[in-house]
């Protein structure tokens, strides 16, 4: 199965209750791992005392049958508390083949029969779940981040390559997308480097497994510290330079010349090197995935 040849969309997603006028589903994801999905939401909204029963169709039957092979926080009949929720698809498990365009649809149901004093998943799952549960639970989360992490890369390096003189002239809409990328670039950057030390201790407590929680530091240390410090703060060294070209702060015309002759170089050279490590990066990730999945 070729991932590239999935286009993939959301269709809508359905809620039975009218106690949640106010619940919002936004910042919907998804990113392919090996022979898998993983589909990102946040949710807001929900109260103590409710929870979701959320169910994943697939457009391949025309949402006739919800897909079975499915788990994570954000999938099953205890879908509580707000934040970000994960659904991962077992693809090859519910499907010979999956090409074209695909579309998702999720459906959601709500019951109020919690406890107000119920805790977050979280929270309560360190008593009460047992280790597979924990294990899906992180393998969701940190699949989450990462992929979150290659989207919005890819989208880094896809504003920047649209860059060109007319930015300077007449094209203020790449260099807003060029800011917006960088943005949402430093919000996936920060939860990852937040998160990366729980993470290791998590993945070596649970799967107690030196090496692979070795491979996992090394993921992280590629990822935000080769990967970031030598091309992403590069490219956001040369947005500056064209705020400092557009406000005039570089005086003269030759000079102006040799800075923005300077400037699309390094443009080019540091998103073409971004996109050699974004694979490198998605090689390590999807071999560390599918290992946490089958342990």
């Amino acid at each position: 199965m070729n991932f590239k040849l999935i286009q993939i969309l959301f269709l809508l997603l359905s809620i039975s209750s009218p106690e949640l006028k106010a619940q919002l589903i936004g910042d919907l994801t998804h990113e392919p791992f090996s022979d898998k999905i993983v589909i990102s939401y946040n949710l807001n909204g929900i109260a103590a005392h409710q929870r979701l029963e959320v169910s994943l169709y697939c457009s391949d039957d025309n949402f006739q049958n919800a897909l079975k092979n499915v788990h994570g926080n954000g999938v099953g009949g205890q879908v509580i508390g707000n934040g970000q929720k994960t659904i991962i698809w077992e693809v090859l498990k519910d499907r010979n083949s999956l090409t074209g365009m695909i579309s998702f649809e999720i459906r959601s149901y709500v019951f109020n029969d919690l406890k107000t004093e119920s805790k977050s998943l979280e929270e309560s799952g360190s008593k009460t779940n047992s280790l597979e549960d924990k294990k899906s639970f992180l393998y969701a989360d940190m699949s989450s981040s990462v992929g979150n992490f290659l989207i919005t890369v890819k989208d880094m390096v896809s504003a920047f390559r649209k860059a060109t003189p007319a930015i300077f002239i007449d094209d203020p809409l790449t260099l807003r997308n060029m800011n917006n990328a960088i943005i949402k670039y430093n919000d996936a950057f920060n939860k990852l480097n937040n998160n990366r030390m729980g993470y290791e201790k998590q993945v070596m407590q649970y799967w107690n497994n030196e090496a692979l929680t070795t491979d996992i530091r090394y993921m992280f240390d590629y990822a935000l510290g080769e990967l970031h410090t030598v091309n992403v703060l590069e490219l956001n060294s040369s947005l500056n330079t064209i705020n400092d070209i557009g406000q005039g702060k570089i005086s003269g015309r030759k000079n102006q010349k040799d800075a923005k002759d300077k400037l699309f170089a390094d443009i080019y050279q540091n998103t073409g090197q971004l996109e050699k490590r974004i694979q490198e990066l998605e090689r390590r990730a999807n071999r560390i995935l599918y290992t946490l999945s089958n342990r």
